[in-house]
């Protein structure tokens, strides 16, 4: 199967640039693409008020098809779709400190549930509780944009699992292909997440 990558750059703040990567079921021609970027910057735009004026979120106007096997690039398509800037006037959390946003699928790969994520990137003081978690009211409002989106998506989006060369260990870890998979679901994580470790 092939698959088409969306890609969002996040920038205009320290550390920035940030990337996020989301997969729509290929080939080009089903539009998949082009609709998952309009469905993607519609989340933006409804979360815009939750993350900071100096924030800004563009989609690249390059859609990349891949098989989903090896990676390997099979054509590109465009699309079109004006940035994103944030609306909120607060000061800053701390760069490092950002959304988790999980998707979940049905999938098993090495005797682990596939999920996927994304950071959420530039949020305010004013989104921190009194106990240092995410105010509830930022959780549902990603909460219910990420259900919009899969709503919108209708089935197409996808977690890819990536390809494994494997290694000779020990332990030794066979190599596999790789394969995508459904997002059944969404889940906004309680806790600030720490991108730069990927731990969460």
């Amino acid at each position: 199967m092939s698959l088409i990558r969306v890609q969002t750059i996040w920038s205009g703040v320290a550390g920035s640039p940030y990337y996020t990567n989301l997969y729509a079921v290929g080939p080009l021609t089903t539009n998949n693409g082009n609709d998952l970027a309009a469905a993607f910057r519609t989340f933006l735009v409804s979360t815009a008020g939750q993350f900071t004026d100096d924030l800004s979120a563009q989609i690249t106007p390059e859609l990349l098809e891949f098989e989903e096997s090896t990676g390997v690039v099979t054509g590109a398509g465009t699309t079109t779709q004006a940035a994103v800037a944030g609306t909120n006037a607060g000061a800053h959390l701390p760069k490092a400190n950002q959304l988790l946003l999980r998707w979940t699928t049905a999938g098993i790969v090495h005797n682990r549930r596939v999920r996927g994520r994304i950071f959420i990137p530039g949020l305010p003081e004013t989104a921190n509780d009194a106990v240092g978690l995410p105010e509830s009211a930022v959780v549902t409002a990603f909460a219910n944009a990420a259900t919009a989106l899969l709503t919108t998506m209708s089935g197409r989006m996808r977690v890819w699992a990536q390809p494994f060369a494997g290694t000779v260990g020990p332990p030794v870890n066979p190599a596999r292909a790789g394969t995508a998979h459904a997002i059944t679901g969404s889940a906004v994580a309680p806790f600030w997440a720490i991108l730069r470790s990927r731990r969460d």
